[in-house]
């Protein structure tokens, strides 16, 4: 990774109000307003779940979530998102990884899923995530389940 990025992980409380509204804003400018994706991006899971954050200098240009669900033994990897003159250079790869890594130290030995964009799945697979299911809409974008093969 070139070296004016720097990854941050943090738990919700750990959260400055700067990052978290920076994390807002991207989460809002990639999603809803380049995407055209209506939906409720801020759902009650932000507070429960740890923040990746990737900075180049000051500025948030990749994020993603992760989170434990409560249902069974299973992490979430979510809101994956890179802004748009950070594109290309890597910072996917790094998030995904930095994001199986946490996993890998927090919550050891849970199943790992994620619902990805149908047009990313194979973005996914190189991290040995498979497609699971049949695709559907969400807010407007087909994605599909995907889970982390062991």
């Amino acid at each position: 990774m070139p070296e004016c990025y720097k990854t941050q992980v943090n738990a919700f409380y750990q959260l400055e109000l700067n990052d978290l509204y920076a994390i807002l804003c991207l989460r809002q400018d990639v999603f809803i307003n380049e995407q055209q994706s209506i939906y409720k991006d801020i759902d009650n899971f932000d507070q429960s779940s740890l923040h990746v954050c990737i900075y180049c200098e000051a500025e948030l240009v990749a994020y993603a979530r992760v989170r434990e669900a409560k249902v069974r033994a299973l992490a979430k990897i979510e809101r994956v998102v890179c802004t748009t003159s950070h594109r290309g250079k890597g910072l996917g790869v790094t998030l995904i990884r930095e994001c199986l890594e946490l996993i890998k130290h927090k919550y050891s030995g849970v199943d790992v899923m994620l619902s990805a964009q149908t047009v990313a799945s194979e973005f996914y697979q190189q991290f040995g995530f498979r497609c699971q299911g049949l695709p559907y809409d969400d807010g407007g974008i087909e994605h599909i389940d995907m889970h982390l093969v062991k």
